[in-house]
């Protein structure tokens, strides 16, 4: 038989607090007022402190609509207790601190003033006494001198209480009367008009290519969705339609926000409590605009994943600073919200926090905030942030079935640690919106005695084997919020023929005899990125042997042209008209493996040049030690950040690395020339 706190749980919070952000709730909350009005009005309640105007049930209203649209992703607000549960709305969810003071101090007074009501006679009244006797009494437990001072205090309360219920419950209505052009519009939408009667509206009210936003509309007006949906979507849409499109009447190309806004709408639609947010709050409506007109990728972004709806709310969006300890600060707080939860439930918390991150740092980034170089740290550390919980949360599912991996070597028996190591856009800091993260998995366990200590015991190669396996799976597995991260592990010794996870010594061993040039070259760019402490100076050690003293370079020159001409062909899409910022001649790869055979070069007479993982340190170290001219290295490095910053711009609005093949000129000849000199000579 189910307990109470199991129904509570699996029943009854399912039910109340729904799994996405519910803004119908104000709709709702406005249709109880009118009745609560209603009433008042009817039965003269006017004088009652809970029903009437300002009173308690006002307060508790405010409350409860809050905890019902965000308690279903915040456990914290799931609380019956109004003095309890209002501070909580106070810490970013729906309150001003102010707000909350406010309420508070009338809520107490409130309460003092039923229970002063309630003695007088012993009756369960919140209506105030109108018997002077009874009133003298009143004065006496609320401590007042005379009735006017109480009631002007009480008159205060209650207008405060009245304001903020106006703000939290009527914000969307609180605009000027509507216009004839807005009546214009909701008319044409109402009718289901022709594509005809729509460009005739839009033309005369100015707007560009009404023709193409007409078409726009009748298509969405028309879309399979609209005939799939209930009587409230539609009135929310009715609602939603001309105070969209009238956004869109400034707008250089107005049928492409349309087209990006509306493809939104039609996935939002069958949740239309999304559609009521947009209509509660005017504000993330015109952020949803600004950033669809800007960037088709945060448009697709919003479509797959409408919970980032949730971001727009909060009007620091445009201007907090993100650091790794704000980042690190955001999933305390969101694990903390949840409350207790299984595996499976902080992968999703930790894939909601990585999809409302990932788009916080695009929005910084296409609105200019960001410089191109803090992009790639951001989204670095984001990585990384999740790398570490994810692994977290692996280890701790496998230790609490198995116990630790142990080991026995010339110290003793030791805890043997695993290693998360960074290759490639992640290795070398520069990791994109859509990149892929190339990672290499590493134990220290070695000597006799290798298994776990718990009542299940494994040898610690299967151990590692399985929790690298769960950890992949944490990565890649589709939650509500998308998979966190396509996952490449082919860079680990023998590639996919070898070990998922290797032991320090095979890894030093594979590097000391088998690894090619191509191996070098990656090696260049990596790093320990999570995990134990010291696995990663394990590797560190073995990078830097291997980058000083195990490389090739008789043969070093030969082998990277190969692989550089290897790619250019199979990938480079340059022609005639456009230049490929990746792969054509003069672009990224050229100062990538530019940098590369340089730096593998000189590490075993310079190895302070292998000290860091990124392209442009790298230069600024090949400088430093007079491998490069100091103006060759300003000049490669001003390149290779445009040419980022551009593809970044692109990424952005969904377009190929691609750009006119009359862009980028001087730099293209700059890195042909630094080529031809330092690889042809």
């Amino acid at each position: 038989v189910a307990t109470i706190d199991e129904l509570r749980k699996n029943m009854i919070e399912p039910f109340v607090y729904r799994r996405y952000l519910d803004y119908g709730v104000f709709e709702s909350l406005r249709d109880m007022k009118a009745l609560i009005a209603a009433e008042v009005r009817k039965r003269e309640l006017a004088a009652n402190i809970k029903l009437g105007p300002g009173g308690i049930r006002e307060i508790e209203f405010i409350a409860q609509s809050l905890q019902l649209v965000r308690g279903g992703s915040d456990q914290q607000l799931r609380c019956s207790e109004l003095q309890v549960v209002l501070p909580r709305l106070g810490d970013g969810r729906g309150l001003a601190t102010t707000a909350v003071s406010t309420l508070l101090a009338a809520y107490e007074f409130f309460r003092r003033m039923e229970n002063g009501i309630q003695a007088i006679r012993d009756q369960q009244t919140h209506d105030l006494p109108g018997d002077p006797q009874d009133r003298a009494r009143l004065l006496l437990v609320m401590h007042y001198a005379d009735w006017d001072t109480l009631m002007a205090d009480l008159d205060g309360h209650r207008l405060r209480v009245s304001e903020l219920f106006a703000e939290v419950a009527f914000r969307a209505d609180s605009s000027p009367e509507r216009s004839q052009f807005a009546e214009s519009l909701t008319a044409l939408w109402n009718s289901a008009a022709t594509a005809e009667e729509w460009e005739g509206l839009l033309q005369q009210n100015d707007y560009a290519d009404a023709g193409k936003l007409a078409a726009s509309i009748v298509e969405f007006a028309n879309a399979p969705v609209q005939r799939q949906i209930g009587a409230t979507a539609r009135k929310r849409l009715r609602h939603f339609i001309p105070v969209f499109l009238m956004l869109l009447q400034e707008r250089k190309s107005p049928h492409i926000v349309c087209d990006r806004v509306l493809g939104v709408a039609v996935q939002i639609l069958r949740r239309s409590a999304y559609v009521a947010l947009l209509n509660e709050n005017p504000a993330v409506l015109e952020r949803l605009v600004s950033l669809c007109e800007n960037s088709a990728y945060l448009a697709e972004e919003i479509a797959r994943f409408p919970l980032l709806l949730d971001e727009m709310l909060d009007p620091r969006l445009y201007s907090a600073s993100i650091t790794a300890a704000s980042m690190r600060e955001d999933l305390h707080e969101r694990l903390e919200r949840y409350g207790s939860a299984d595996s499976e439930q902080q992968i999703e918390i930790l894939s909601q926090f990585q999809r409302a991150t990932l788009f916080r740092i695009a929005v910084a980034d296409f609105s200019g905030n960001l410089p191109i170089m803090k992009v790639s740290d951001r989204l670095t550390e984001l990585a990384e942030i999740v790398l570490h919980h994810a692994l977290d949360v692996a280890w701790a599912d496998l230790t609490r079935k198995h116990g630790q991996p142990c080991f026995t070597g010339e110290f003793g028996v030791r805890t043997a640690g695993i290693g998360v190591v960074a290759y490639g856009k992640l290795g070398g800091m520069e990791l994109s919106y859509r990149s892929d993260l190339d990672l290499v998995f590493l134990h220290n366990s070695s000597g006799t005695g290798q298994q776990t200590n718990g009542d299940k015991p494994l040898e610690n190669s299967m151990f590692f084997g399985r929790l690298v396996r769960r950890l992949v799976h944490f990565l890649t597995t589709q939650t509500s919020s998308g998979a966190l991260y396509e996952v490449d592990t082919r860079l680990r010794p023998s590639g996919r023929s070898g070990l998922l996870v290797v032991s320090i010594e095979g890894f030093e061993r594979y590097q000391e005899d088998n690894a090619w040039t191509w191996e070098h070259q990656a090696l260049l760019r990596s790093r320990a990125v999570a995990g134990d402490a010291v696995v990663a100076r394990e590797f560190e050690r073995i990078r830097v042997e291997t980058l000083r003293h195990r490389v090739r370079r008789d043969q070093l020159l030969a082998d990277v042209l190969s692989m550089r001409d290897k790619m250019r062909k199979q990938l480079d899409k340059s022609s005639a008209t456009l230049f490929d910022l990746k792969q054509g001649q003069g672009g990224l790869g050229d100062i990538e493996f530019l940098v590369q055979y340089l730096v593998l070069k000189n590490a075993d007479q310079h190895p302070a040049i292998i000290h860091y993982p990124d392209n442009i340190r790298q230069l600024g170290a090949l400088g430093a030690v007079g491998c490069l001219e100091v103006d060759d290295v300003a000049r490669l490095q001003e390149a290779y950040k445009a040419y980022r910053l551009c593809v970044h711009r692109l990424v952005l609005d969904d377009a190929p690395p691609l750009v006119s093949a009359d862009q980028f000129a001087d730099e293209r000849r700059f890195v042909r020339a630094i080529w031809q000199r330092e690889m042809c000579a």
